[in-house]
């Protein structure tokens, strides 16, 4: 805008004082505000061209990583069932003045349905982030059936895992493939479908003219589609129930619903999972009651822990939360 009143002053003075004839004022004027414009595109698509260079050396970065094993490692012990211990696990960020977790001993038995809850900030969070090994504890170790898991393969520890989180990544290819995350040839269809009904996407996939094959976003097709955050949310969700490994984790991945929302979507997700073991992390309390144990969070240390009804009755900062939650659940039932 100060441009164009620039343009526009300098332009008048040449009319009023250097005889500029219309014509020319006009002529100058359109070539002065279309190369202000051309400027002002080419410094806007700099800007992105220089976003998406940092990343992808970013992403270039990360696939040429290096992950040193500091010991030889071996491979997951095959078992049915899997057991995982926290014992006394602390862990640091780089710079920070205290744990971000602090002394946390802890266990996932199989099939157990575990609710970590707290406040934001409390370490929950950091808790998921050492159980899934994106980070190794600074003070004690993770066990899993009784071995350290710092001694077996990263990639094979991963596929114990079916984790969503609150941050949601879609890539620019059909929904399809962003659900199974595999090439064409290897994703199953059938199985994708039903994640995607599960899930309870079914509903927007039948909307779109074609369906599952549809592209995602519109880097590569000029009609892919763009997912809302709660629609983002179910998809990785059917990611999650796709990938079909033993532990599930979901650290707080219906943000984007509202509480009601949230309860059904919990409770028929825990239906979904079966037998398997859960971990579900939220500062809201939806998931706890169905949940076998509740692990209370705060200021990085766990401070309660038991089930649901045991907490409710020892009257503590869980059973305070609980019942600010469910008032606030009540009201909106009634508004509804």
């Amino acid at each position: 805008m100060v441009g164009k009143s620039l343009i526009y002053a300098v332009l008048f003075v040449a009319v009023l004082n250097k005889g500029m004839s219309i014509g020319n004022f006009t002529m100058f004027l359109a070539l002065a505000v279309s190369f202000s414009e051309s400027m002002l595109d080419f410094l806007q698509r700099f800007g992105d061209y220089k976003k998406a260079s940092l990343e992808v050396d970013d992403f270039r970065s990360f696939m040429e990583l290096d992950i040193e094993e500091k010991v030889d490692t071996i491979p997951i012990p095959s078992a049915d069932k899997y057991t995982i211990r926290f014992h006394d696990v602390s862990y640091r960020y780089q710079k920070a003045d205290k744990d971000a977790v602090s002394h946390l001993n802890m266990t996932l038995h199989p099939g157990e349905k575990l609710a970590v809850v707290g406040l934001n900030g409390a370490g929950k969070t950091t808790m998921i982030k050492l159980l899934l090994r994106l980070y190794d504890p600074t003070e004690g170790y993770i066990s899993l059936n009784g071995i350290d898991i710092r001694r077996f393969n990263r990639e094979d520890y991963y596929r114990l895992f079916a984790p969503v989180f609150q941050d949601v990544e879609v890539f620019a290819f059909p929904i399809v493939e962003n659900i199974s995350m595999k090439t064409p040839n290897k994703t199953d269809r059938k199985r994708a479908e039903e994640a995607i009904r599960e899930a309870g996407l079914l509903d927007k996939i039948l909307s779109l003219p074609k369906g599952i094959e549809s592209e995602l976003l519109k880097i590569v097709d000029e009609e892919g589609i763009d997912l809302s955050g709660g629609e983002k949310q179910k998809l990785a969700l059917a990611r999650a129930l796709y990938k079909a490994a033993p532990i599930v984790v979901l650290d707080e991945p219906t943000s984007a619903l509202d509480a009601i929302a949230e309860q059904q979507l919990y409770e028929r997700f825990d239906q979904m999972i079966g037998k398997k073991a859960a971990v579900y992390i939220s500062h809201r309390l939806a998931s706890t009651r169905f949940c076998d144990k509740v692990a209370m969070f705060k200021d990085g240390a766990m401070i309660e822990y038991g089930s649901h009804g045991e907490l409710m009755v020892r009257g503590g900062e869980y059973a305070k939360m609980f019942e600010v939650q469910a008032q606030y659940y009540q009201e909106k039932r009634v508004e509804n």
